[in-house]
Order: structure tokens, then C-alpha cells, then sequence
């Protein structure tokens, strides 16, 4: 995997040097003229509702965001679907197995210090299991749409919350 921080040409080996490409600054090799674009990641989250229409949320045990609310989310494995991504992401998380039921929408989020990143967000169901947060989390809950807590990490979980309880139409 290429990214911004490499110094040397992947293809010929020659040093990487700033140069203007398609009007911006980008990494190109000094002998090949191969350029390196950098991409963001890809992520999936789950929206997970209950049949009272509560949202299931996990409290963050790590950066960043730590000890906010946040959906059940993570970045997708090469070899993975994006629904899968959410399905696993739900279960390591949440200790619930879901349904992915519809699409929410594809966000482009910024403010991930670790790196951007194109997020697939799914409806989804519980299936079975039990409540226990993961690893990576502290805490995990279904919340009201009118009594969701004041810290959520990342401004695409506020988004997504805002949009939820504005009534966007479920699938």
C-alpha cells in the first residue's frame, strides 16, 4: 500500500519529489513520472435500531474520540463487503448480530485524525445476543431519539443522529 509518507517510487525505485499534477500537489517520481494519489479509507457503520426505534450507540474506549458516543463502525478488510464490515464491526463491538436491512447513505468524513475516509452507513436490526461492549468500547446502549447524549464523537455520528431524528423515512 502506497501513501504520503513514502519517499521512493514503488515502480522504479527513483525519489518521490513535489510536482503540480491536475492542479494540486501531489508526489510524483523524478524518473518515472509515476504519481502517487492518496486515498481516503473505506468504512462502513451500522445505524442500528431496535423496535422502539431506539439507536444503539458504544461509548469509546479509544482515540480518538475517546469516552464519546459513537455508532458501531470501523474501517472495512480488503477481502470484505461493506456490509460485512458493519456486521462484524456491530458484533465485535456490541456483542449483537445484526441484519443490515437498507442503505443510510456514503459520507466523506475529515475530521478522523488517522486518515479520511468514505463511510458506508447501513440500516441495520438486532438479530440476537446479548449487550456487551467490545474491546474498543466502554459501554454500549440503546438511546431514545429525544434523549441522545451531548458527546458524539466524529461529525459524521451528529450528522447521522441529526438526520435520524429529523425523521428520515426508514427503510
Amino acid at each position: 500500500m502506497w501513501h504520503a509518507h513514502a519517499k521512493f517510487c514503488p515502480l522504479c525505485g527513483k525519489p518521490l519529489a513535489g510536482a503540480l499534477v491536475d492542479r494540486r500537489e501531489r508526489l510524483r517520481c523524478t524518473g518515472c513520472e509515476f504519481v502517487l494519489y492518496t486515498n481516503p479509507a473505506c468504512a462502513a457503520a451500522a445505524l442500528v435500531l431496535d423496535e422502539r426505534g431506539r439507536v444503539l450507540l458504544i461509548r469509546r474506549r479509544i482515540a480518538p474520540f475517546l469516552g464519546d458516543w459513537a455508532l458501531p463502525a470501523g474501517y472495512q478488510e480488503i477481502d470484505e463487503d461493506p456490509r460485512d464490515t458493519a456486521r462484524r464491526e456491530a458484533r465485535e463491538e456490541t456483542g449483537l448480530e445484526i441484519e443490515v436491512t437498507g442503505l443510510f447513505d456514503v459520507i466523506f468524513v475529515q475530521d478522523d485524525p488517522r486518515k479520511p475516509a468514505n463511510v458506508v452507513v447501513f440500516y441495520c436490526r438486532p438479530v440476537r445476543g446479548e449487550l456487551t461492549p467490545g474491546s474498543d468500547a466502554s459501554d454500549v446502549r440503546w438511546f431514545d431519539l429525544d434523549g441522545l447524549p451531548e458527546n458524539v464523537g466524529f461529525d459524521n455520528a451528529r450528522l447521522i443522529l441529526d438526520r435520524l431524528t429529523r425523521g428520515r423515512p426508514l427503510p
